[in-house]
């Protein structure tokens, strides 16, 4: 099974590599966790590396979403739009079901084999539409089939219910038909009752593949998004990158394409403002690192041909 890496820092090692090329995966939570974010960067990964994104977004404005990048300092996610290699399709206030059966297969026929990044920003409006649960099952399945033809999708669905649901990992039953017709379901979430500080993420499941069942924290960094702690927790951190740190950053990226380099670089100067909490800035960069030259590495193997 070809892995697709997610874009997202610690969350590949706990997918053994990443998403499953041509799969759908939801990733459910409740307001506030950060899924539109998470979303933004499994397509903002796909562009940086030669691929499309396409974002269906069944709630808020094109504008919205954009608003959002720029705020985790992605100031340069137009620039993709006017090359053409990222796409909006909104289907907030439409007929979800004409939108699904009719729109949508007439958008996939131009897409078709691209390989793109599909994101569905909230599935929640097509479970509210329908209350038969046979019509839900029929359009997310439809929806799921049709998307999967273009590329790989990750789509976001909100979580409700009461705490001992969430404990539970499967909040809300309107959420089961999704969650079922889906290849991998990620969960995230706000640990204990109330608390706003402590972020987690765990995988419910992923089909034909090995994922952690462990819980792990996450944290927002400008200019990065989401950032997994897939490490121990040590009793003390650095909590600030230091001038030797950013040395050993510009040395190790130089072996890096100089547009990778100078991204990173990019990153670091934000993650000098940025709060990183309990997560060790040698920790993160690490990672940051790891990420780009796997893709460098996945760059230069698929465009070895035969001569």
């Amino acid at each position: 099974m070809k892995k697709l890496k997610t874009g997202i820092l610690g969350l590949d090692s706990l997918l053994d590599g990443g998403f499953n090329e041509h799969s759908a995966t939801i990733l459910v939570g409740s307001s506030g966790t950060g899924k539109t974010t998470m979303a933004l960067q499994f397509l903002r990964k796909g562009l940086e590396t030669g691929n499309e994104g396409i974002y269906i977004t069944l709630e808020e404005s094109k504008e919205q979403i954009l608003a959002e990048a720029k705020s985790m300092g992605w100031e340069d996610i137009e620039s993709y739009i006017e090359q053409g290699s990222l796409v909006f399709l909104e289907a907030a206030g439409k007929d979800l079901a004409d939108f699904i059966k009719e729109e949508l297969p007439q958008f996939v026929e131009d897409w078709e084999g691209s390989n793109a990044r599909i994101v569905i920003d909230p599935l929640t409006p097509v479970i509210w539409a329908f209350e038969d649960k046979y019509d839900q099952r029929m359009l997310i399945s439809q929806l799921f089939k049709e998307t999967k033809r273009v590329g790989t999708v990750l789509s976001t669905i909100e979580e409700h219910g009461n705490a001992g649901e969430m404990a539970s990992g499967m909040a809300g039953g309107e959420t089961v038909i999704p969650m079922y017709l889906a290849d991998t379901i990620v969960r995230i979430y706000f640990a204990g009752l109330g608390s706003m500080g402590n972020r987690m993420l765990n995988i419910i499941k992923s089909r034909q593949s090995w994922h952690s069942d462990l819980s792990y924290p996450y944290r927002f960094v400008l200019g990065i998004g989401i950032v997994i702690d897939t490490s121990e927790m040590e009793p003390k951190r650095i909590k600030k990158l230091t001038p030797e740190m950013k040395l050993q950053i510009n040395e190790r990226v130089a072996s890096l394409p100089k547009r990778d380099a100078e991204q990173i670089k990019t990153i670091v100067r934000y993650m000098e403002r940025a709060d990183l909490g309990d997560m060790a800035p040698e920790r993160i960069i690490d990672m940051l690192i790891e990420d780009y030259q796997n893709s460098a590495q996945g760059t230069m193997e698929g465009t070895v041909g035969p001569m």
